[in-house]
């Protein structure tokens, strides 16, 4: 008789493993399916072992877990009905290792960029990526929940500053005349030497968008309104370029990640192909995109205004990144001399990226992330004209 009951649970969790797999490859969790994947073996085994109520109880404590990081999860983006799903995938991924290989590929896992680890954290009052706030919380004679330790400005933690203590003003040292204040430089934004005359005829720039709705405050995430997205800030480079130093451009505002956010890159690389035909090559290729940051990560003040900071994303894998990192290297040269603070330097985490951020079409290919979510929409647009500084520097060779 045990033996029955054994091989026909055997059978119905095997069966409904199935189901679940389907319903994952398909993007359509649902929190029971999920309990029942991680509890049911374990589940027929414990019921038996501590009691029905003690059993319900573990069961009850996990959806309630479950359901705050989805609810987490779910909040982070527009795109979160569907990448939200992404969370039952990670947490199936690490109770059953192989359906990460076999159900889903690296490039659908790098798009969402959800941290279960994060998450668990974060509901424990955990944050990571603030190691001051976990001092605070386990030395509380340091000022617990008063925000005394902070880190540098390049969020470096071996410069932890602590501040229990006031300076006079008398013991302030302050900035000489010929240095330069981060927190509100004035800088010159633009240098007339390098304009010359525009041939529309010959595009020296390509932008293009391959999260084309990527947006800013105030307002959704993700809007088709180009005025109102990441458009908005290629399109002011665009027009920089071309009026202030005779730079052509090609500023294309397709939309690729609507109808399937995971194959965007797909989309956007088939636009790319397109100018690429016609134009043979440019000299910069870029993908321009909108980041996910705290604003005071994203932003500095120049000339009185916060400006959005901007950084590069490459992949390493990408059988021209040798030649495309150079072009990288350059321009974060220029800016750094121009307008220190402003790039935020190289995200380097990527080997392969997803179809290695369409990189491998061109030797002057890179993305360039501008901004955050939690930046204003004016706040990126600002970005604009410093950024056609430092192309129009690049492509004149000036630097």
């Amino acid at each position: 008789m045990i033996l029955i009951n054994t091989s026909t649970n055997f059978f119905i969790y095997t069966y409904l493993k199935i189901v679940i797999f389907l319903n994952m490859y398909k993007y359509n969790f649902s929190i029971g399916y999920l309990l029942f994947y991680l509890w049911g073996g374990v589940g027929m085994n414990l019921r038996a072992k501590m009691g029905k109520n003690m059993f319900i109880i573990i069961i009850m404590a996990s959806a309630v877990f479950i359901i705050l990081i989805s609810g987490s999860a779910f909040a982070e983006s527009k795109d979160a009905v569907k990448r939200g799903n992404m969370l039952y995938v990670q947490v199936v991924n690490y109770t059953m290792p192989l359906l990460k290989v076999t159900s889903f590929n690296d490039e659908v896992m790098v798009e969402n960029n959800f941290s279960f680890k994060e998450k668990v954290l974060d509901i424990i009052g955990l944050n990571i990526a603030d190691p001051g706030s976990i001092i605070e919380r386990e030395m509380a004679f340091l000022g617990i929940g008063n925000g005394s330790i902070k880190l540098s400005q390049d969020n470096n933690f071996s410069k932890v500053l602590f501040n229990p203590f006031k300076l006079n003003e008398s013991e302030i040292s302050k900035n000489s005349a010929g240095e330069s204040n981060q927190n509100n430089a004035a800088v010159n934004v633009y240098n007339p030497k390098l304009k010359k005359t525009l041939n529309a005829a010959k595009p020296e720039v390509f932008i293009y968008h391959t999260h084309t709705t990527e947006s800013f405050l105030p307002g959704d995430y993700d809007k088709l309104d180009p005025a109102q997205n990441i458009c908005s800030v290629g399109e002011l480079v665009k027009k920089e370029l071309e009026e202030n130093y005779g730079i052509a451009v090609i500023h294309d505002t397709t939309i690729h990640n609507v109808e399937d956010y995971y194959q965007s890159y797909n989309k956007s690389a088939v636009t790319v192909d397109k100018y690429l035909k016609q134009y043979k090559d440019f000299k910069l290729v870029i993908d321009m995109h909108r980041d996910s940051v705290p604003k005071e990560a994203a932003t500095i003040k120049l000339n009185g205004e916060n400006v959005a900071k901007f950084m590069f994303v490459m992949a390493k894998k990408n059988p021209h990144y040798d030649k495309n990192i150079s072009d990288v290297n350059k321009l974060m040269s220029i800016s750094n001399k121009l307008f220190p603070g402003l790039c935020k330097g190289l995200y380097g985490e990527y080997n392969y990226g997803t179809r290695y951020f369409n990189q491998d079409k061109s030797n002057n290919a890179m993305l360039i992330e501008v901004g955050s979510d939690t930046n204003q929409l004016s706040e990126a647009q600002a970005c604009a004209k410093y950024l056609a500084r430092i192309i129009a520097e690049y492509i004149s060779g000036s630097n």
